[in-house]
C-alpha cells in the first residue's frame, strides 16, 4: 500500500511540473529569426535569353556548271594555293577543271558550223542554177506563145523549173537553220570551256572547300557546289532561335547583347535585324529565327560559334531594387502589433484591385525597424527573375526588408509550423487566437545574411 502511495506522489509531482513548464512556456515570447536585406539602388535589365550561332552577312556558294576532273588550284592574293580562310578577289582563279573533253566538244561544234556553212553555199548555188533555167524557160515559152503551137517548151516542164527554184530556196532556209544552230552550239561550248576555270565572283574569304585535286565534279541538274566565300567578315550575322512565348517581344532595331565561349568574359552587342515568320516545331515547341546583325571591325568573331544571346526589353537605370523573395514575403499575425495589421488591411484594397492594361502591380513588402515589422505599399515593374525595380513614396534607401521569418520557440501543441512566412496568402484569415506576444528584443539580420540571435530568456 506504501509503494503505491509513493507512486502516486511521483505521478502527482511529475505532472505538477509537467503543467508549471507548459505555463511558464506559453508566456515565453515569441523568438524570431528574421532573414533581411537591404532595399538596393542601382541598374536593371529585362532579357530574352535565346541560343544562336554567327553566320557570315552574305555567304556566296561557288559551283561547277560543267563535269570533270579538278586538275589544279588557284592563287589567293597571299600567293598561296586557295585554301580555307583565302582571301580572294573578283574575278580570281580558283580551281580549274580538265578542259580536254570541253575542247573535243568545241571542235565538234566547229565541225558542225563549217558543214552548215558549206550547205547554205551549196543550196545558194542550186537558188542560182535554178533561177537561170526559170528564166530560161520563161524566155522559151514568151518565143512559143508567138510562134504558135509547137515544141518550143511543154507546161509541165515550165512548172518544173518553177518548183525547182522554190525547192533550191527552201534548201537555203533549211541550210541558214543549220548554221544557226550549229553556231550556237559552238557558243555553247566555247561557254563550257570557259567554265572550265572556276573564277571568284565577288571580294572576299573562303570558308570553305569541297574539292580536291583529282576529284572528279558532276554537274547535273544544278551547280555542283566547290567553295563558299563569305564576301566581308567585318559585319555578321547570328541566327538566334527564339520560343514563341517570347517573340512577341521581339522588335527591329532592338538592342542585343551576346556571349561566345571563344572569348568568355566578354560581351558583344548587336541590333535585330528581323524575324522569319517560317516558324519550325520541334517536340510541340515553336521556336522563330531571329536575325540579328553583328558589327566585327576587329574581325575577333568568326563565323558559325555559338552564342548566348539575351534580347533586351528593358534597360532599367537608378532604380531601387528588391528581391522577389521579399516581394512574396507575409508575416504571421502573431508577429504583427495591432497598430500594423490595422496599416496592412488598409493596403488590402489596393492590392485586391485589378490591373488595368499600362499599369503597374501593386504589392507590399515588409520593412524591420526595431524588430517591429512596418508595411510598405509599392508599385513593382518587371522583374529578372530574381531582383524587381519598385516604387513607393514610404521607401528608402538601404531600409531593411524581410524575406523570411521563422518562430524558432512555437509551441508544439500550437497548430502551427515552426515558419512565420507565408508565401502569399492572406495572413488575417481566421485562425486561432496567438498564445504569446512578440519579443521586442532586435533579431534583425544584417546584410549580406547574417542573422541576429533571439532575445535572452527572461
Amino acid at each position: 500500500m506504501k509503494g503505491f502511495i509513493k507512486i502516486i506522489i511521483v505521478i502527482a509531482v511529475l505532472g505538477g511540473a509537467w503543467f508549471a513548464w507548459e505555463q511558464w512556456k506559453g508566456n515565453e515570447p515569441l523568438q524570431v529569426d528574421y532573414q533581411t536585406e537591404p532595399l538596393t539602388r542601382g541598374d536593371m535589365m529585362i532579357t530574352i535569353d535565346a541560343t544562336g550561332v554567327t553566320e557570315p552577312d552574305e555567304l556566296v556558294d561557288v559551283g561547277a556548271q560543267v563535269s570533270g576532273i579538278i586538275m589544279e588550284f588557284g592563287k589567293d592574293l597571299n600567293g598561296k594555293v586557295v585554301d580555307y580562310s583565302s582571301p580572294v578577289k573578283a574575278g580570281q582563279m580558283l580551281a580549274e577543271i580538265d578542259k580536254l573533253p570541253v575542247q573535243l566538244d568545241v571542235q565538234k561544234a566547229e565541225a558542225s558550223k563549217a558543214q552548215a556553212q558549206a550547205g547554205i553555199a551549196r543550196a545558194r548555188a542550186d537558188i542560182q542554177q535554178a533561177k537561170a533555167k526559170h528564166h530560161q524557160a520563161k524566155l522559151d515559152r514568151e518565143r512559143a506563145e508567138k510562134l504558135g503551137p509547137g515544141d518550143a517548151l511543154s507546161k509541165s516542164s515550165y512548172d518544173q523549173y518553177i518548183a525547182d527554184e522554190e525547192t533550191a530556196r527552201a534548201n537555203v532556209a533549211v541550210a541558214e537553220a543549220s548554221l544557226k544552230q550549229a553556231e550556237a552550239a559552238l557558243k555553247k561550248e566555247m561557254r563550257n570551256m570557259e567554265y572550265t576555270t572556276i573564277s571568284s565572283p565577288v571580294d572576299g574569304v573562303v570558308i570553305k572547300r569541297l574539292v580536291n585535286i583529282g576529284q572528279t565534279v558532276v554537274s547535273s541538274m544544278s551547280a555542283s557546289s566547290l567553295f563558299y566565300i563569305a564576301t566581308d567578315l567585318s559585319k555578321l550575322k547570328i541566327w538566334a532561335a527564339v520560343n514563341e512565348a517570347d517573340i512577341g517581344s521581339i522588335k527591329k532595331g532592338q538592342d542585343v547583347i551576346f556571349t561566345v565561349d571563344a572569348h568568355s568574359g566578354r560581351k558583344f552587342k548587336g541590333t535585330v535585324d528581323k524575324i522569319r515568320l517560317d516558324a519550325t516545331m520541334t517536340s510541340n515547341v515553336v521556336t522563330y529565327i531571329v536575325d540579328i546583325d553583328v558589327p566585327n571591325p576587329d574581325k575577333l568573331l568568326i563565323p558559325y560559334l555559338t552564342a548566348n544571346v539575351q534580347f533586351i526589353v528593358q534597360d532599367i537605370k537608378n532604380s531601387l531594387l528588391a528581391s522577389n523573395a521579399a516581394l512574396r514575403f507575409r508575416p504571421d499575425p502573431e508577429l504583427l502589433t495591432a497598430e500594423q495589421k490595422a496599416a496592412f488591411e488598409e493596403m488590402l484594397p489596393e492590392l485586391a484591385a485589378p490591373v488595368q492594361k499600362g499599369e503597374e502591380k501593386k504589392a507590399v513588402i515588409w520593412e524591420l525597424r526595431d524588430n517591429v515589422l512596418y508595411p510598405h505599399l509599392v508599385t513593382k515593374g518587371e522583374s529578372n527573375g530574381m531582383l524587381t525595380p519598385v516604387k513607393g513614396e514610404t521607401l528608402r534607401e538601404g531600409m531593411e526588408i524581410v524575406s523570411t521569418a521563422q518562430v524558432l520557440n512555437r509551441s508544439s501543441n500550437s497548430g502551427d509550423g515552426p515558419s512565420a512566412s507565408a508565401g502569399g496568402e492572406n495572413p488575417f484569415a481566421p485562425k486561432m487566437p496567438p498564445r504569446r506576444k512578440p519579443s521586442t528584443g532586435n533579431t534583425s539580420q544584417a546584410p549580406g545574411g547574417s542573422k541576429g540571435g533571439p532575445p535572452p530568456r527572461p
